[in-house]
C-alpha cells in the first residue's frame, strides 16, 4: 500500500532537494526519485515545525513537521541533510537513512528526545556517517545495521551537567554516563568492536540494567568482531538477568530476542522453564516457547503399535 504524500522540492545540479512533505500519516517514506531525477538533499528545517519561508501547500494533506513526525525512511540517494532539519520534533522515533549521508548541517537532531531507533543501510562505502548521528542524540539509542554483515548494536544515554566555576567565572560542562565514551569507539568512522566491547566490563556498572540487557542480547545474538573473552562477559551478565530478560523482551514486544534467548542461548529445560515463569501473563509467549521447550528437550520418541 503506497502512502498518500506529496513533496515540495526544488532541482539541483546534483538532484532533488526535499523542502517539505504534506502527507496522511506520521510516518514518511521519500522516494529515490521525481520527476526522473534522484532525491539527493533533505533542505533545511525541512521537518521542523517552522521555516523561515513556509512553501506554498499545494494540497489538502497536513505538512508532517514537528510534532506530527514519527518515523522517516530515507533512500539511500540521500547525501546531504540540512541543519535544524528535525528541530524539535518531540515524537521522532525511528529513523531509516543511508550510510553514505556526507554533509549533516548544525542542530540537525535538536529536541528530538525520543529518536531511539535508527536503521542504517550500508552503501558499500568505507567511510559511515553512524557515529556523526549518535553525538547528537544522548538518550539510549538502538542501532540496525542492514546489510550483508547486518547487526544490532545498543548505545546507552548520557546527559551533560553546565557546572559554574565560581572563582573563574566559568561555566564548565561535566559529562555523565557510558554514553559518551560508546559514541566514541569507532575508527575511521566504523565500530571499534575491541573498544566497544572492552567498555561493558565498567559501563554496566553505570548504565540502565535494561541497557545493559539489551547491549548483552545483541552483542552475542550478531557476534561481528566479538572476541571470546568479551562474549563470555556478555553471557555471564545475560544468564544472571535471564528472567528478567524474557520479562523485558516480551514487554517491549521483541519477540524475536525472546526466540533467540529460548532457542540459541538457554542450555537447560530448567532455564527454558524460569523463561515461561517470567513471561506467564502473555498466553502467546509461553506458547512460543512451549513449543522450543519440547523441541529441543524431549527425550525419545512417542511409542506405536506395530503390526
Amino acid at each position: 500500500m503506497q502512502q498518500q504524500a506529496y513533496f515540495v522540492y526544488e532541482k539541483k545540479e546534483q538532484g532533488i532537494c526535499i523542502l517539505r512533505c504534506y502527507a496522511k500519516e506520521s510516518r514518511v517514506v521519500v522516494p529515490e526519485e521525481i520527476e526522473g531525477l534522484p532525491v539527493t538533499e533533505i533542505a533545511p528545517y525541512a521537518f521542523a515545525a517552522d521555516m523561515e519561508k513556509e512553501p506554498k501547500n499545494p494540497g489538502e494533506l497536513p505538512c508532517i513537521c514537528g510534532e506530527l513526525l514519527e518515523e522517516l525512511v530515507l533512500p539511500g540517494t540521500v547525501e546531504r541533510i540540512g541543519r535544524y532539519v528535525f528541530y524539535n520534533c518531540r515524537y521522532f522515533r525511528e529513523f531509516t537513512f543511508g550510510a553514505n549521508i556526507r554533509y549533516m548541517g548544525a542542530g540537525a537532531f535538536t529536541g528530538c528526545k525520543r529518536l531511539s531507533k535508527l536503521h542504517v543501510r550500508d552503501m558499500g562505502q568505507e567511510k559511515s556517517c553512524l557515529r556523526e548521528v549518535l553525538v547528537d542524540l544522548n538518550q539510549t539509542v538502538t542501532v540496525e545495521w542492514l546489510g550483508k554483515d547486518g547487526f544490532q548494536v545498543l548505545y546507552p544515554a548520557f546527559f551533560e551537567e553546565a557546572v559554574e566555576n565560581t572563582p573563574a567565572r566559568i561555566i564548565e560542562t561535566h559529562t555523565h554516563g557510558v554514553g559518551i565514551q560508546y559514541r566514541n569507539a569507532f575508527r575511521n568512522t566504523q565500530i571499534d568492536w575491541e573498544e566497544y566491547d572492552r567498555l561493558f566490563e565498567i559501563g554496566r556498572h553505570n548504565m540502565e540494567p535494561e541497557e545493559a540487557i539489551y547491549a548483552s542480547a545483541y552483542r552475542l545474538k550478531s557476534p561481528l568482531g566479538l572476541k571470546e573473552e568479551a562474549a563470555q562477559s556478555y553471557e555471564n551478565f545475560l544468564r544472571e538477568h535471564m528472567e528478567r530478560a524474557a520479562e523485558l523482551f516480551q514487554r517491549e514486544g521483541e519477540t524475536e530476542l525472546l526466540r533467540w534467548l529460548a532457542e540459541e542461548f538457554v542450555h537447560e529445560k530448567s532455564e527454558l522453564e524460569l523463561l515461561m515463569k517470567a513471561v506467564s501473563g502473555d498466553a502467546a509467549a509461553v506458547s512460543m516457547l512451549m513449543d522450543i521447550s519440547k523441541r529441543r528437550f524431549s527425550i525419545g520418541k512417542k511409542k506405536g503399535f506395530s503390526l
